[in-house]
């Protein structure tokens, strides 16, 4: 199962005559392989990783790193550190056809949008006789330009950046004794030469440049190297200019009184180098001098009234260790401004630094309630305007994710108390309402949790912020910003039928017509894509079983990437030149499918008991006949009927059975779906899912004393809750299940340091209130407290360092088990979080949670570790996954 691949980084280049992907095993070395579109011609680079073309399409890059056999023999032998020095740059010349290598490569970089050249580290030219006191960190930098041989060199360099939309470069290099010093310079290529821009200072950082490399900023420190808290100067260059200058370090009243300014913030510039945004910070807690931190008290102290959980700020540390407090910087006019500030600490700028304003916001007042409510919490926000350097205040209390408009102009969110879209104009300084309920239902309206309901989302602006495409259920919406007319651009609720945009021009700001949209209707989750035109007029271009997805464009061509999926059909690339013809099928990852007996997919349909007509997915084995019984494996989630026609890839998951493994030895699989109700979660899944199976029964086809049942996470605690409520399944596996509601209640969730208090007053177990208030749904919903009532053979997964569901939950059930005598297992994969990730592991669980189903399902023969365990002497060295009896 782990040679089985995927595909990754597919891209066409700029005219389209060429595709490059990478076939990505799960255990193993990707292949990058480049094809001419035209006659198929193909190119294959084993072990070639982060392949991607140059911005005009003529050129191919990509590492050539050490293969995985030659990885584990480095680290076997404790050399791991000589890797390092292993990878090649290959630069492929797609009209010669001929490649260019550079060993030993750090680091490689190209120009968004610029296509001249390319830049990468080395190991160092400087003979080891001088190399003595040279940073460890620092490496020889070479310039090329893609067309010829031209390069240009420094050595000794820690840091280097080039330009989006211009080739240039830019450099930060570490002193050499009296051979070099401290310095950051600057190349055109066109100029021949590097530009010293600064030099001879004890410290650099934060070093970057404006998009078309006019504008250079960059840090520097004079402190010592004892100063952990170091003031930095900000620096800034100009075309034109011989130097580079310290702007600040002269009037200095714009900085709070305590305050830095940081390099935990590299600068950046807006989009026309305008403005220089960077981050300053006040002095923060530090150890004494004179003090040891050993024979000081480390103690937590908690308090009720802390905005945020003790445990999310222990998450957190780093980053508020490092959090800083935007700044500017008005180049052309030599202002400093403090945006943000304690009591207004979050910003957030348009994209690119575009227009005049900054948002700033603070959730602190309102972050306690998120602990128990989820969120988004409620926020005051500011709208900071550069020219002025004024503040005003927006909106206090609102709760919603706020993003900007392309051009600056607005603000807009989404509300989810009262499920509507709004917006804040910054010219007139207006909020308005984009959407109501009485115009349409833009929040989710399948939501069957205790909690506010989610939005369907945006597409994006149109030109010059001229309307906001937003998503209902089905159809898209324009929406004018300055509270004009509303328009439904489509009539997909009327037919059943979702649509969502594509967009195939990543640099573009603005949604423009015609647009590319994909579709699934809900009568048979048929798949498919059209074009919505500018009159209005929805072009249907291809629609089947299957899933359309993945599109993209060649930047200068009418030439089209695109897959299809469907559950025996592996979503491979198909080229087109004209959208609604069947793109050919281009690429060709798993061949040896075809010599599987994959088996089949359907949408099978029921009625409850509750006279609801349901939904859910039915797996068959090749050649199946309705004639005889066979053995089910039952494994849901929520729903899961939508994705019928997804691809699934038989690699060794990391929590979940392989539909087409299971099948293809037999298996039939059953996948429904569950609707919920409010305090009864359990409850509700046992309604679905046995409704369910029982009427499969009645079709005859599957053998009842062989029906297993699987499920992780959330799956995990209903496959745990139905072990409570029927003894109908022969053998079940539950992973990381949540089996104590009342412990769990007042756990963390270490992963974020947060409560896990919203789980079940607002979310995903859905009950609906605390312990305090309904203390029978926390006892009715927990398995643990009617676990003398299972009568099923248990297997378990939980890992110790789960970070969402408590370990100790697994271990509840597992001693609860133990001591009720009851066949159970418990295995935990040490070091791992919620599911097993490293391969190894990976591949041992699927192996395990197989011979578990095939030993009560099939009569297989009972494997060693189910007989004997694996002991902590035999850990790691001994698997006992033979089969007894063979």
């Amino acid at each position: 199962m782990q040679a089985w691949k995927t595909i990754e980084g597919e891209q066409l280049n700029a005219d389209g005559s060429h595709l490059l992907y990478s076939l990505v095993p799960d255990v193993g070395d990707p292949t990058a392989i480049l094809r001419r579109v035209t006659d198929g011609q193909e190119q294959t680079f084993p072990r070639l990783h982060d392949a991607r073309f140059s911005y005009d399409g003529n050129y191919l890059l990509g590492t050539l790193k050490p293969s995985r056999d030659t990885v584990l023999h480095y680290k076997r032998a404790e050399r791991a550190k000589e890797l390092k020095a292993m990878d090649t740059l290959l630069v492929w010349n797609l009209t010669t056809q001929s490649a260019d290598l550079y060993p030993e490569v750090y680091q490689v970089k190209t120009s968004e949008r610029s296509p001249e050249l390319f830049a990468y580290t080395t190991g160092t030219l400087v003979p080891d006789s001088l190399a003595k006191g040279l940073d460890e960190d620092a490496h020889r930098l070479v310039v090329r330009r893609f067309s010829n041989a031209d390069s240009f060199y420094l050595e000794g360099v820690t840091d280097f950046r080039l330009a989006r939309d211009r080739p240039i470069v830019v450099a930060q290099r570490a002193k050499k004794d009296s051979t070099w010093s401290n310095s950051i310079l600057r190349i055109d290529p066109a100029d021949l030469e590097w530009q010293t821009l600064s030099s001879g200072l004890p410290h650099y950082s934060g070093l970057n440049l404006s998009f078309d490399g006019n504008h250079v900023t960059f840090l520097s420190s004079e402190a010592d190297e004892t100063e952990t808290q170091p003031p930095y100067l900000l620096h800034y260059w100009s075309e034109g200019s011989d130097s580079a200058y310290i702007v600040t370090g002269r009037d200095m009243s714009w900085l709070p009184s305590g305050f830095r300014i940081s390099d935990d913030r590299r600068p950046t510039f807006n989009e026309d180098g305008s403005y220089i945004f960077f981050g300053t910070t006040p002095r923060r807690p530090e150890l004494d001098s004179n003090d040891i931190a050993t024979e000081l008290a480390d103690v937590e102290v908690w308090t009720t009234e802390d905005p945020i959980l003790y445990t999310r700020q222990n998450n957190n540390l780093e980053q508020d260790r490092t959090f800083t407090y935007l700044a500017a910087y008005r180049t052309g006019k030599d202002v400093f401004m403090q945006i943000a500030n304690p009591d207004m600490p979050e910003a957030i700028l348009p994209d690119d630094g575009k227009g005049s304003h900054v948002l700033l916001y603070n959730e602190s007042p309102y972050a306690k309630e998120t602990m128990w409510t989820g969120g988004p919490g409620g926020r005051d926000l500011w709208i900071f305007d550069l020219k002025t350097g004024n503040s005003t205040p927006i909106v206090e209390g609102e709760p919603g994710y706020f993003e900007w408009s392309p051009t600056g102009n607005y603000v807009t969110w989404y509300n989810p108390v009262d499920t509507l879209y709004r917006v804040y104009d910054v010219r007139d300084q207006q909020i308005r309402d984009l959407t109501s309920n009485e115009l349409g239902i833009f929040y989710d309206e399948l939501n069957d949790r205790p909690m506010d309901p989610s939005p369907y989302g945006t597409a994006g602006w149109t030109e010059n912020d001229r309307s906001l495409i937003v998503y209902d259920r089905y159809d898209l919406w324009e929406i004018d910003p300055r509270g004009g007319t509303a328009e439904r651009l489509t009539e997909g609720r009327e037919r059943g039928i979702s649509y969502r945009y594509y967009d195939l021009d990543p640099e573009a700001e603005a949604v423009d017509m015609p647009m590319l949209l994909s579709f699934q209707r809900d009568e048979d989750y048929y798949g498919g894509y059209a074009i919505l035109q500018s009159d209005g007029v929805v072009d249907q271009l291809e629609v089947g079983p299957y899933v359309f997805d993945n599109f993209s464009k060649a930047r200068q061509a009418e030439r089209y990437l695109y897959t299809r999926e469907s559950y025996t059909e592996f979503p491979d690339l198909r080229v087109t030149d004209r959208l609604g013809e069947v793109g050919e099928a281009i690429s060709q990852a798993n061949p040896q499918q075809q010599n599987f007996d994959w088996g089949t997919i359907e949408e099978y349909k029921w009625i409850d008991h509750e006279g609801r007509p349901l939904r859910g997915l039915l797996v068959k084995p090749a050649g199946f006949d309705s004639t005889k019984q066979y053995p089910m494996l039952v494994n849901f989630y929520e729903r899961s009927s939508e994705g019928l026609y997804r691809h699934r890839t038989p690699q060794p998951g990391r929590s979940s059975i392989n539909y087409p493994h299971y099948a293809s030895r037999g298996y039939v699989i059953f996948n429904p779906d569950v609707i919920y109700r409010e305090g009864y979660p359990g409850e509700s899944a046992y309604a679905c899912v046995m409704s369910g199976i029982g009427s499969l029964l009645q079709d005859g086809f599957i053998d009842k004393e062989r029906i297993g049942m699987q499920g992780h996470s959330w799956g995990g605690y209903q496959a745990a809750y139905l072990a409570t409520k029927t003894d109908l399944f022969a053998a079940i596996e539950s992973g990381a299940p949540v089996v104590n509601m009342f412990s769990a209640y007042g756990g963390i969730r270490w992963g974020s340091g947060r409560s896990r208090q919203f789980q079940y007053e607002r979310t995903q177990s859905r009950i609906g209130g605390t312990i305090w208030e309904y203390p029978l749904r926390y006892i009715e919903n927990s398995p643990l407290f009617f676990t003398d009532k299972i009568n099923t053979p248990i297997l378990i997964l939980h890992n110790d360092e789960d970070s969402a569901v408590p370990w100790y939950q697994g271990i509840e059930w597992f001693t609860a088990l133990r001591r009720l005598g009851k066949p159970a297992w418990m295995l935990n994969y040490r070091g791992e979080p919620h599911w097993p990730v490293k391969p190894p592991n990976r591949a041992d669980f699927q192996t395990r949670m197989a011979q578990f189903f095939d030993y009560y399902l099939l009569d297989a023969p009972l494997p060693r570790w189910m007989k004997e365990g694996v002991s902590p002497l035999q850990r790691g060295i001994e698997q006992n996954l033979e089969l007894m009896g063979e």
